[in-house]
């Protein structure tokens, strides 16, 4: 009789066993789509007499190679925005064709310089040039009023990424919270633990990060320097215009050099300007680092070269030789082709443009010669140049950044390629597969039919004993 008991008791835990396997087996099929679902299996203990007294739950999960995706997701973030930052820059410049918008009209101003040259009194011909130069110098303004709407965009970027940052460490928090009960579970933690590890991928495209896992369940996350973002409570981070900060109470402290990479890395290093500081530092040598700062600098320089007198040791400015020029006939204009001294005030002298006044005929000819003129220096944050022309400063700054956009779309692809085949590799790992699934299910089939089978003849039994009773 006992040995009756004990066979009912075995395939009684048999069909439970088999029972819980089904439906972990049935939920990972189910959510084999998710990318962030793991594959959950659990493992059952039994009595000398059969009775399940614990039973494991597990998520397949190889921590060396989540730390390289996570580390990898925050590279492409980070390089994923510089990238399309830059592209941003060259709608801004409208490049077509190779050929950046601030060149082609400073180009057609030349053009329409030499002509004039070839017949001064042509009214048509001092018309075009003029049009030509306010065409010029409006493009200059464009593109400086454009470096500055970026730089509003890469701000407002920022704070709403800091927003989202809070919000993701916030939920982890909760969900750390509420692990040790949702251990007691089972399944139940698997499944929220892979939401928690959803939510801590998405924020290491904010920033870099490194994990370490609580014995009670919770997870810990820190910048890969050692700054703890999230332990016992989360890290509450804000942007003040120049530096991300650490709030803590009252105390603000900046992690600038604690963002080195993700998004928010990014655009700090984008926006960075160490001109700013006391004392101010050099300019960064990296082509997509302080690119406003460099921006403005070489705008401005490139606006100043127009506008500006002559330098020491170097050939007439182009404001000197027409200024300088006499003698002046009467209702030309005597002085200042262009007015202003920077990116946004360059402009065409307001007479040439309402032709109160025309072009000094006698500056005509050294207006040619300084424009082509070599020998001239440019420095600027980012872009120094000696023995050049005014057409080779334009060509210079559109040039750089034309080969700063291709080397953030070469490391952007990189980046994107190391980690598409990471994921791949972690996911073939960790996650669901499918055919492996539906092989278990038949082995958890061909389980439940020899339990069911070991019940029917136990009850068969029980029923020939108590016919024999009778």
């Amino acid at each position: 009789m006992s040995s009756l008991f004990a066979a009912l008791n075995s395939a009684t835990a048999g069909l439970r066993t088999v029972q819980a396997s089904v439906k972990l087996v049935s939920d990972n099929i189910a959510q084999a789509n998710d990318p962030n679902r793991t594959r959950h299996t659990a493992q059952q203990s039994v009595d000398a007499s059969g009775q399940v007294i614990s039973t494991t739950y597990r998520r397949e999960i190889d921590s060396a190679l989540l730390a390289q995706v996570q580390d990898l997701n925050s590279r492409d973030g980070g390089s994923q925005v510089t990238a399309t930052y830059m592209q941003q820059l060259g709608d801004l410049m409208r490049t077509s064709n190779g050929n950046p918008q601030i060149n082609d009209y400073a180009d057609k101003f030349q053009a329409a310089m030499k002509t004039l040259a070839t017949s001064p009194e042509n009214e048509t011909a001092q018309y075009q040039l003029v049009q030509a130069a306010d065409n010029f110098s409006r493009e200059i303004r464009r593109v400086s009023e454009g470096v500055e709407q970026m730089d509003r965009d890469m701000k407002s970027d920022m704070n709403t990424s800091l927003s989202k940052v809070n919000g993701l460490l916030k939920d982890i928090g909760q969900i750390n919270n509420d692990m040790v009960s949702l251990k007691a579970q089972g399944s139940s933690a698997n499944a929220v633990a892979d939401k928690r590890d959803g939510l801590i991928r998405e924020l290491s495209s904010y920033m870099g990060i490194r994990t370490v896992q609580r014995p009670d369940g919770r997870v810990a996350i820190f910048t890969p320097s050692g700054l703890a973002l999230l332990d016992a409570q989360p890290a509450k981070l804000s942007y003040d215009g120049g530096n991300i900060n650490l709030e803590v109470g009252n105390q603000v402290t900046s992690i600038n050099n604690h963002m080195t990479t993700g998004k928010l890395g990014a655009l700090l290093e984008m926006r960075k300007d160490g001109s700013t500081a006391e004392p101010p530092t050099a300019v960064s040598g990296n082509p997509t680092s302080e690119i406003i700062r460099k921006l403005r600098s070489q705008l401005d320089e490139f606006a100043n070269a127009f506008t500006g007198g002559t330098k020491p040791g170097e050939p007439t400015s182009f404001a000197d030789a027409y200024s300088e020029a006499s003698p002046v006939a009467d209702g030309e204009l005597g002085s200042q082709f262009f007015t202003g001294t920077d990116r946004f005030s360059i402009a065409v002298n307001s007479k040439l443009l309402d032709n109160s006044a025309k072009v000094k005929q006698t500056a005509i000819d050294g207006m040619v010669t300084a424009l082509n003129s070599a020998g001239r220096s440019f420095t600027a944050d980012g872009l120094s140049m000696t023995d050049t022309t005014y057409s080779a400063m334009g060509s210079a700054i559109t040039g750089t950044w034309m080969s700063a956009a291709q080397t953030a779309n070469t490391k952007r692809d990189a980046n994107k390629e190391s980690m598409q085949l990471l994921t791949e590799r972690y996911q073939s790992q960790t996650g669901v597969n499918i055919d492996e699934e539906i092989a278990q299910l038949q082995q958890l089939q061909t389980s439940y039919q020899a339990s069911a089978r070991v019940m029917q003849v136990a009850n068969s039994m029980f029923d020939a004993l108590e016919a024999v009773v009778r």
